[in-house]
């Protein structure tokens, strides 16, 4: 019996090391590089919100069926000819394109991304291909009539108001600083927020205004308020605008190489060109 007992406590011991040493072997494989999966299945996906113009948004084509356009798409574009493969674009709402990139569902999420403490902890990022601010600056939307009682950022912080902004966004954090989070109202997409604020549902919206300005032809009541007192970015801490990326490091040579895409189309005035193509594609649209 005793004999019996040792036996098989040392094929038990021998099954839990063959286990381990299986267990360490898989955890230590290194997985597929993303750039080499890229190009072997002929297509790169791109998320992204098109709700953003210049970056990305929605116009009709001759068959009046819609297109996505936009320098974000440009530049994906460019990157997919580099790739010499399909670019393929999943369109859904802001948080949408970070929850797809946080699942790997997407290659890459073009959406007008700033750089931020919490965002580098669910995604990586490319190098900045624009600023933000030399095309407009974080700021607010409000109608007219609302616009006429202010005259500073203290005074709006003072009057407590219930303000808009787009889930997830750069403008969601910066609301948060002129008022309380029970008064503000997040919306899935720049259009509906600014309908909702166009029909006196909340009395301010943070809006990037690059984006915002081509609405105002839809929405003639309302307006930005000037950049010299109500600016609310004016340290520029979030003007870079990059590309994100899934974590992991399968994705380094396809960083490496969106990097080097993104410095030749700078170098080349692309990104420019296509920003000012966009914006006037935009006001076109919106017309």
């Amino acid at each position: 019996m005793k004999k019996k007992m040792v036996f098989v406590f040392t094929m038990l011991v021998v099954s839990f090391a063959l286990l381990a040493c299986g267990g360490t072997e898989e955890n230590n494989q290194t997985r597929p590089d993303k750039l080499e999966e890229i190009k072997a299945a002929g297509e790169i996906v791109m998320g992204t919100s098109p709700d953003y113009p210049p970056f990305e948004f929605y116009v009709l084509d001759d068959q009046g069926d819609r297109q996505i356009v936009g320098s974000d798409i440009r530049l994906a574009e460019a990157i997919a000819d580099e790739l010499d493969v399909e670019l393929k674009i999943n369109a859904t709402d802001f948080n949408g394109v970070i929850a797809n990139i946080q699942s790997k569902s997407v290659d890459m999420g073009l959406a007008g991304f700033n750089y931020t403490e919490d965002r580098q902890k669910v995604m990586q990022f490319s190098e900045g291909y624009t600023q933000e601010s030399t095309i407009g600056f974080q700021g607010l939307m409000m109608t007219e009539e609302t616009a006429a009682q202010f005259n500073s950022l203290e005074e709006v912080e003072a009057a407590e108001l219930t303000i808009g902004a787009q889930g997830g966004s750069i403008q969601y954090e910066l609301a948060q600083k002129l008022t309380a989070d029970a008064q503000i109202k997040q919306y899935g997409t720049l259009d509906v927020g600014l309908a909702a604020l166009n029909e006196g549902d909340i009395d301010a919206m943070v809006v990037a205004t690059s984006s915002a300005e081509p609405m105002l032809a839809t929405f003639p009541d309302l307006m930005i308020l000037p950049e010299e007192k109500f600016n609310l970015d004016p340290e520029n801490l979030y003007t870079q605008v990059m590309i994100g990326f899934p974590l992991g490091e399968e994705y380094e040579s396809l960083i490496a190489l969106v990097n080097e895409v993104i410095q030749k189309a700078i170098d080349n005035n692309e990104i420019e060109e296509w920003q000012t193509e966009s914006k006037a594609l935009s006001l076109e649209a919106i017309e």
